[in-house]
């Protein structure tokens, strides 16, 4: 044991001194203990000095440190894979009637000697594990991710997991379970590799956006095993009514094929498609012949032009961002050269403008958001008398300048991984000067860094006062992020989310109703439809006084009702897992006020990607037990397992001393004592006439 003191060892002193004054004032003149002897009195005296001591020394919170010695028995994960595949194979019902059980009797047996715990894998890993096999998809990796992460320099003994080897989702299992570091996996193989005769609807690529009246792409990959020679048709209909067909002949074993179609978008909204392949005889499931898909008609795209005072880098830069939202179309133009109307888009860029040599007599009396791009060519007084926000002060040329950015920006979100690259953008070229004026309607998303200093100088603005939103860009060299984005990450979707996110931001109309609904146009089957809404006085305040509900209909037309929860300033709604399918929704906010009300759409997709491969992967589970020195057992080798399991060597106790701190205060002896000697002290005054 060790005693711990958090104040300076002048207050131990302070402490004696009190209690020695106290013992010596109480003592030196007790008119009631006078016949008491000196030596008495003062061992009245050292009690009365020792309980004062204790008292004023635990007033300092003294810890008192100590070691134990902790035994952890080996851990034993048992796993079982609880998606649809498990289920194909002809020993469906083995796996159905005994895997259960038999894990149960092994848990039993392994339970005296070793800390079992259970988890299931399929959506997502689970330590709650069913044995329904409804998962609609498997991701194996992610099971042994969770495993390394949660036991991560524990006494992990072995893994017993039992899977048809057959994963869907995440990277390949190996390499995840070669982390595990002298941890033996024990396989336990499920299903059949023999391959079934089966016809299937592998994948449909297609738009989810598409605008009315124009034609879209759809490609359908189709595969076939054990069909030699069979010929069938690809069909595409909405509503009944068949918009495509195309033939198919298989011509291998082991057949995959893609066939094309292009459809013309109809109304506007959620359009649901359907697409089938005509069953043939002998199939093993025809469940994944048939498979749906949905797509977002919006009425026309949104025109941005970018003009600019002279080419620049920048300006192909930005064009590419834009364009990698298929919402938006888009116009490059020099100022001197434009001739259209530019109250016909829906934003415009201005890059290096308003120049020495060309000024903005296009945007008089027009009214457009604005994205203003400041550049070496930018003319610094003719932008400041735009007054959209930001004022460049007594500007002295340009100098370099790095991105970080504002945590505290409110009006979209910039995601983790966006912060993480601006803030390791490559310098752009600023206006080099000594102060800059942003008024209070104007709200900084990024900043600048000023070699190593963090500056409040804004590099990306906004200013929504007035009609139209303006968003400032006070620099220029922008490609280089684009160029940064793609060494880095093989691609430009970083900096095409920046881009995009400013366009939308700038373009989106203020929703001016004071009862407002959020969600995702499109949800899987395994995912979670969730809402989330915001309730708003007439002074344009969030308000959480009213009471908000959602009804949500199928295509039956059937109604679930549901009730909003408060949460913080806002509404949430999470309705669980919905059957796949188109739906409609009514959400109503009811106060003192009134009745609000909004309405919507969104659609649920069918995940069929068990039923894409029924084959089991039994060599992926020999590979699992192979580099991690384990086993690969039947479901009938599980009444042995525990035998296998004892005679492996690292299957041991751990013992370990565990430091441990606590307060001195919370021992219960120290209490006693101090009642012991105060208690003396009494019985002895008590005795002697004192009280």
């Amino acid at each position: 044991m060790k005693l711990l003191l958090n104040s300076p060892l002048w207050y131990v002193l302070l402490c004696i001194a009190i209690a020695g004054l106290g013992a010596f004032l109480l003592y030196r003149k007790d008119r009631n203990l006078a016949e008491l002897s000196t030596l008495w009195k003062r061992v009245l005296a050292a009690l009365r000095f020792l309980s004062l001591f204790f008292l004023a020394f635990l007033l300092l919170e003294p810890l008192l440190e100590y070691s134990k010695k902790k035994v952890e028995k080996p851990i034993i994960v048992l796993a079982h894979d609880n998606s649809e595949s498990m289920v194909f194979a002809n020993d469906s019902v083995v796996v159905k009637s005994q895997l259960e059980e038999s894990y149960n009797s092994l848990k039993a047996k392994l339970s005296a000697d070793y800390e079992v715990v259970s988890y299931s894998v399929g959506d997502k890993v689970s330590e709650n594990p069913t044995f329904d096999f409804k998962d609609k998809q498997t991701n194996l990796s992610e099971f042994f991710t969770e495993i390394q992460n949660r036991y991560y320099n524990r006494n992990l003994g072995g893994i017993v997991l039992a899977s048809d080897g057959i994963y869907n989702s995440g990277g390949n299992p190996v390499f995840e379970a070669k982390k595990l570091k002298n941890v033996p996996v024990f396989s336990i193989q499920v299903g059949d590799t023999t391959p079934q005769k089966d016809l299937l609807i592998e994948e449909i690529s297609h738009n989810r956006l598409v605008y009315k009246g124009n034609k879209f792409p759809v490609v359908v990959t189709v595969k076939a095993e054990q069909l030699n020679g069979v010929k069938t048709n690809v069909v595409v209909s909405k509503n009944g009514r068949v918009l495509g067909k195309k033939p198919i002949s298989v011509n291998n074993d082991l057949y995959l094929t893609q066939s094309s179609f292009e459809l013309e978008s109809e109304g506007t909204g959620l359009q649901k498609y359907d697409v089938r392949v005509e069953t043939v005889n002998g199939e093993f499931t025809t469940t994944n012949n048939y498979k749906s898909f949905y797509v977002d008609v919006l009425e026309s795209k949104q025109k941005i032009l970018i003009l600019a005072n002279s080419p620049h880098p920048d300006i192909n830069a930005l064009k590419l961002g834009f364009q990698s939202n298929e919402n938006y179309e888009v116009t490059t133009n020099l100022a001197q050269d434009f001739k259209d109307k530019i109250e016909e888009f829906s934003l415009v860029v201005l890059y290096n403008l308003p120049s020495q040599n060309e000024g903005l007599s296009l945007l008089k009396d027009k009214e457009v958001p604005l994205l203003l791009v400041v550049g070496n060519q930018t003319n610094v007084n003719s932008f400041n008398a735009l007054k959209k926000g930001v004022t460049i002060n007594n500007s002295k040329g340009f100098t370099e300048a790095q991105a970080y950015v504002n945590t505290d920006f409110s009006q979209f979100t910039i995601s983790p991984g966006l912060v993480s690259f601006v803030n390791s953008f490559p310098p752009v070229q600023v206006p080099f000067n000594q102060k800059y004026s942003v008024s209070n309607s104007t709200e900084t998303a990024i900043y600048q860094r000023i070699g190593p200093v963090k500056t409040k100088y804004p590099l990306l603005a906004f200013n929504k006062n007035g009609a139209y939103k303006t968003g400032m860009l006070l620099g220029e060299g922008i490609w280089r992020w684009r160029l940064q984005d793609y060494s880095n990450n093989g691609s430009s979707d970083l900096f095409n989310e920046l881009i995009v996110q400013t366009a939308q931001y700038l373009v989106s109309k203020e929703d001016k109703s004071l009862f407002r609904v959020f969600r995702k146009t499109a949800y899987s089957e395994n995912e979670k439809v969730q809402f989330e809404a915001e309730v708003y006085n007439k002074s344009y305040e969030l308000v959480t006084t009213s009471d908000a509900n959602m009804k949500i209909f199928n295509e039956q037309k059937e109604e679930f009702s549901y009730t909003f929860s408060k949460v913080g300033d806002s509404y949430k709604l999470n309705s669980g897992s919905l059957k796949p399918g188109s739906y409609t929704y009514v959400a109503t906010s009811t106060s003192k006020g009134g009745k609000l009300t909004r309405t919507g759409e969104f659609s649920v997709e069918e995940l069929k990607v068990e039923q894409n491969n029924t084959v089991a992967n039994h060599q992926l589970l020999f590979n699992l037990s192979d580099v991690t020195g384990g086993e690969v057992l039947s479901i009938s080798g599980l009444s042995s397992l525990d035998e296998k399991l004892k005679k492996q060597e690292n299957l041991v106790d751990v013992i370990y001393q565990e430091k441990d701190v606590d307060d001195l205060i919370n021992m219960k002896v120290i209490f006693f004592f101090i009642l012991l000697l105060l208690g003396i002290e009494w019985f002895v005054r008590k005795r002697n006439g004192g009280y």
